[in-house]
């Protein structure tokens, strides 16, 4: 690890004021001798960190106790955030529910919402709030310096100065309220985090964790559900509320975060005079959080979540989760940390693992996974089983053991140096997608600072930890650290989280009957209090915001836009005789390489395989390698290697769509030899007869599908929906939505009888589409690995299947392999407005049409009218006033497609009615300039975003294969800067039309959809 410099003795940090000139001071930083002296702060420490490029400087200010770390590099993109320690004692979410209302106004910025105001109206690349079990975070990050400073300046506001003391209404809006519009209604619990945990704790996979800590730190803020469990939310009170916030949201119990190309002297010495120096420091260890005492011996439990249906086969429940977890290590030790985590991706997550071998093996559980349990003072190492029977949980148990106990032996070290370069491959890349980077790092920071003061940037040496550890390869390292802390374990449970039809329908039932006798326990006195403050909530979330609220927030002006769009880059070439695309930009040793097979011409009865194709190969044996040893090749040479079919609408149409399966690997450009190698491996001599392994990677896919279908329902939804009007979208729904699902499902029902024609299917489709004469590829790399590629591509062709080696010679032959009946028929979409029926408390309803159907056409316009409709009206109507967790429309570009979609939302037609009422609202905009230009900045928030040198690629690469030309890019951002008032208020009749077409999918409470059968045309189980 780099040594650190301990600076607390240097007394020059401790300075009196004196006068600054601001735009004299350095940005970016080498170290602290480049800085000025800056009032009010003692630097604590410093060090150089090489693996993000920049200097880590922890800082004290001295009269409130905060503490400030700042990294400073030459990120653009600059990040804030300022955390607390939140633990609590119960399960009432009070840090969630204080997470949500801080940002509802506060002292400098009035406004009942300037988290909505940002959102619509800034250059934001990141801006949102996290609670987890023991901190709550409020992370920002912009690319624009007058924008950083504002996010900054209101987050700052709100979590010392929010309105919450002035305005009960807050508290009620965002976490519960009793909810009664006369005497004479019943009597409802509503409020947004009260309606969002119930769809989290509506999901197994979600609660599941939560289960599994309540068991393993029982007497720690661990075992609690910190964002609240429903059945415990309304114990909460007002004033226990805003106690919490008075004694964690001071700045002695704060971690502040700056990252990037940061004014650090002007930065710091603007929080000083605007916030800290208001305050001086407390004692705060009452946050200190605690660690679990050992049971000494295995602990036990049991815990049940709802399903709908019973679906017992031969007398068992195969949906039963089974999971062991011990104690492990202080997530200060972050080698050890990291260890486990290699650890568990070589004994359970790695195809073939020793551990999820011997379970599937022994037919326990269709899903196994393992890993760490982080962010927690105590880390722990977990396995478990998804899709399993309770009746099993003492063989699982004894199986994991055994398989920990063998581990303990002798770990392959194949499979373990497969892991570490797998695992470093990701660190080293840092490409966290849309996510900056700079939250990365300092939400990783806060896994060791939240616990040690002088132990911030524990984790920023992930560089040396990785060299650390593959040393210890030729070491007993591994093995001795699973005796110790998992062997010889004091502290281990054993959880079987088991499916009880029903359950949710039970629970609402005695929740209604324990609302009715509170009623009835009533005096006059308290019902009209209840209907005063149900009325007295509405008022206050329908008045209009005034003037000085709307701009209270400083606004950047339409000429601070950039009205030319990042370029694309899509060089046409050949490389190998292959037809090529290559993107420029510097990719810091890193190769990208996607390879197209164009499978325009496939029969759409192939497309259910054609989804779990990508499932399938690289996790199964080929002609030289075992499936794990494919994998711990992989590993070993690949950064990353993917497989999944894609489609692509062609630019201005609606249902014109082109096919394709693509292979996608990122390696350094020393390893793209190697890699083509394995992909051409892979590609061409998988083998599927393996029938059990097919079976078990089938039953995996189905798992994946469950949990997105309880965990994103609305993208279900909206998937669905489109479907019934889209041809793209319903090819979309056989490639990875319900009718694929219904697939898998039917597959696995008749596996054993269909077996072999299942597993003909795969091995003829790949014969059908893994033929040079269908390959181009896309390249974003350096002049190493361009050249590698050239000397490559021809052996890689030449590997692939001949164009006669499938006894298919058309794509649209079939003979002898299995279809589950179902027709698969693209030319027709049919309206089928169905309501799909789940184990849920909420719902996830969809609404939407097509623009172009109804005789109108996409402009950049619309974008800014999304924008609104998202930020003002959705988000007023359907989340503040409904109780829903979120709501979102989108405008689909040239398709014309447009959808609405509600998240974790207790309503159902109140919300389409809020859906067909949009063009009215639209009627009645009249934005002034101001507001109509921060609507328009909140635009272009989304469109310039920054981008990973992968992501470039593909966005450049999209736009190439679509056919949209930079120039109607450049077109769409000037008709948005341009966008006028009026024109916004044109689009009312055409939201009107579109929505006419009453296309309607909701998934949700079989209950609540059984009650609103006359809504639907279908009604079906989803479970």
């Amino acid at each position: 690890m780099c040594t650190k410099v301990l600076l607390n003795s240097f007394l020059g940090w401790q300075f009196a004021p004196q006068e600054r000139i601001i735009n004299f001071m350095s940005k970016s930083i080498k170290s602290s001798s480049e800085l000025g002296m800056i009032s009010g702060y003692r630097l604590e420490y410093e060090e150089y960190l090489p693996d993000v490029s920049g200097c880590g400087l922890v800082f004290r200010h001295i009269k409130s106790g905060a503490r400030i770390c700042v990294i400073s590099n030459d990120d653009k993109n600059k990040t804030f955030y300022i955390g607390f320690r939140t633990p609590v004692e119960n399960d009432t979410g009070v840090p969630h529910i204080i997470e949500h209302t801080v940002l509802c106004g506060s002292e400098k910025y009035p406004s009942r919402d300037p988290f909505m105001l940002l959102a619509k109206g800034s250059l934001n690349t990141f801006l949102n709030a996290m609670t987890y079990p023991d901190k709550t975070v409020y992370p920002v990050a912009s690319c624009n310096d007058h924008d950083f400073k504002n996010l900054m300046s209101v987050y700052l506001d709100a979590v010392f100065h929010p309105n919450i003391y002035k305005y009960k209404e807050i508290f009620m809006q965002e976490g519960w309220h009793y909810e009664l519009e006369s005497r004479e209604d019943e009597l409802k619990i509503n409020g947004i985090v009260y309606n969002e945990m119930k769809g989290v704790l509506s999901s197994p996979d979600s609660s599941l964790f939560d289960e599994l800590c309540k068991v393993m730190y029982p007497d720690t803020s661990y075992g609690k559900n910190s964002g609240g469990d429903p059945e415990h939310i309304p114990e909460l009170t007002y004033e226990d509320y805003l106690d919490f916030h008075r004694t964690h949201y001071h700045p002695s119990n704060s971690y502040i975060f700056l990252w990037g190309d940061v004014d650090i002297e002007e930065r710091l010495t603007w929080i000083d005079e605007n916030y800290l120096s208001q305050y001086s420091a407390i004692d705060v260890s009452s946050t200190d959080v605690e660690s679990q005492k050992p049971f000494g011996q295995l602990r036990e439990a049991t815990a049940h979540y709802s399903v709908e249906n019973d679906d017992k086969k031969d007398g068992r429940d195969e949906r039963t989760y089974l999971a062991f977890a011990a104690s492990t290590c202080s997530v200060l030790d972050a080698e050890e940390c990291i260890a486990w985590d290699i650890i568990a991706d070589a004994l359970i997550n790695t195809p073939g693992a020793p551990i999820r071998r011997a379970l599937t093996d022994a037919g326990i559980g269709q899903d196994i996974y393992g890993g760490i349990l982080d962010h927690l003072r105590q880390s722990g190492f977990y396995v478990m089983a998804k899709n399993a029977c309770s009746e099993d949980k003492k063989r699982f148990y004894e199986i994991v053991i055994d398989g920990l106990e063998k581990a303990s032996h002798g770990i392959d070290r194949k499979a373990l140096e497969a892991s570490i370069n797998s695992r470093e491959f990701s660190y080293r890349e840092a490409d966290y997608g849309s996510t900056p980077r700079g939250l990365c790092c300092g939400l990783d920071m806060l896994q060791s600072w939240l616990y040690d003061d002088d132990a911030a940037f524990t984790y920023m040496h992930g560089g040396e930890i990785y060299k650390e550890l593959r040393s210890r390869l030729g070491t007993d390292y591994f093995e001795e650290l699973i005796k110790k802390r998992i062997l010889n374990s004091q502290h281990s449970v054993l959880l079987s989280y088991e499916p009880v039809p029903g359950l949710i329908d039970e629970i609402s039932g005695k929740l209604s009957r324990k609302l009715a006798d509170y009623k009835k326990s009533l005096t006059d006195e308290q019902l009209n209090q209840i209907v005063d403050d149900t009325k007295a909530l509405h008022e206050y979330q329908s008045a209009p915001s005034t003037k000085e609220e709307q701009n209270c927030i400083p606004c950047l002006t339409r000429d601070e836009l950039e009205p030319d769009a990042i370029p694309l880059s899509n060089i046409e070439t050949e490389l190998g005789g292959v037809k090529t695309v290559l993107h420029e930009g510097s990719v810091n040793g890193i190769s990208y390489v996607t390879l197209y097979f164009d499978i325009n011409d496939l029969s759409d009865k192939w497309l259910p395989y054609l989804g779990e194709l990508g499932d399938l190969i690289g996790r199964m044996d080929t002609e030289n390698y075992s499936y794990n040893d494919l994998s711990n090749e992989v590993k070993l040479n690949v950064g990353r290697m993917n497989f999944a079919p894609v489609t692509v609408l062609k630019n201005g149409t609606a249902d014109e769509s082109k096919l394709y399966f693509t292979v996608s690997v990122s390696c350094f450009e020393g390893k793209v030899e190697k890699s083509l190698e394995l992909a051409a491996e892979i590609l061409s001599s998988t083998k599927f007869n393996n029938l059990k392994r097919l079976r078990e990677l089938i039953a995996e896919s189905r798992s994946d599908v469950q949990s997105k279908i309880n965990n994103r329902g609305n993208t279900i939804a909206v998937g669905r929906l489109l479907s019934y009007f889209s041809r793209h979208a319903l090819k979309n729904e056989w490639l990875g939505g319900i009718s694929f699902y219904s697939f898998i499902n039917k597959v696995l029902d008749g596996y054993d009888e269909n077996s072999e024609k299942i597993a003909k299917g795969f091995s003829e489709l790949c014969r059908l589409i893994f033929k040079k004469s269908r390959m181009f590829a896309s390249v974003c790399s350096g002049e190493k690995g361009i050249e590698v590629l050239r000397a490559a591509l021809p052996e890689f062709s030449e590997k692939l299947f001949s164009e006669s080696s499938s006894k298919y010679h058309k794509s649209s032959e079939s003979e002898g392999v299995y279809f589950d009946g179902s027709s698969v028929d693209m030319t027709n979409p049919v309206k089928l407005n169905e309501g799909f029926m789940l184990s849920s408390q909420v719902q996830f309803v969809g609404m939407g049409g097509n623009l172009k159907k109804a005789g109108y056409e996409y402009s950049g316009t619309l974008k800014v009218l999304e924008n609104i409709l998202n930020c003002e009206y959705l988000y007023n109507s359907v989340r503040v006033l409904g109780g829903a967790y979120g709501c979102n429309c989108r405008f689909a570009g040239s398709s014309g497609n447009v959808y609405f979609a509600s998240f974790r939302d207790p309503h159902l037609k109140n919300t389409e009615s809020v859906y067909r009422n949009a063009g009215e609202f639209i009627r009645s905009l009249d934005p002034d300039d101001k507001s109509l230009t921060r609507y328009i900045i909140g635009t272009f928030s989304g469109l310039d975003r920054p981008l990973s040198f992968r992501d470039r690629a593909a966005r450049s690469m999209t736009a190439y294969l679509s056919g949209v030309s930079y120039e109607e890019l450049c077109r769409e951002r000037r008709e948005i800067i341009e966008t006028t008032a009026q024109q916004l208020r044109d689009t009312a009749d055409m939201i009107e039309a579109v929505l006419s077409q009453d296309f309607r999918c909701t998934l949700g409470n079989a209950k609540k959809l059984r009650e609103n059968a006359e809504d639907f045309e279908n009604l079906i189980p989803l479970s």
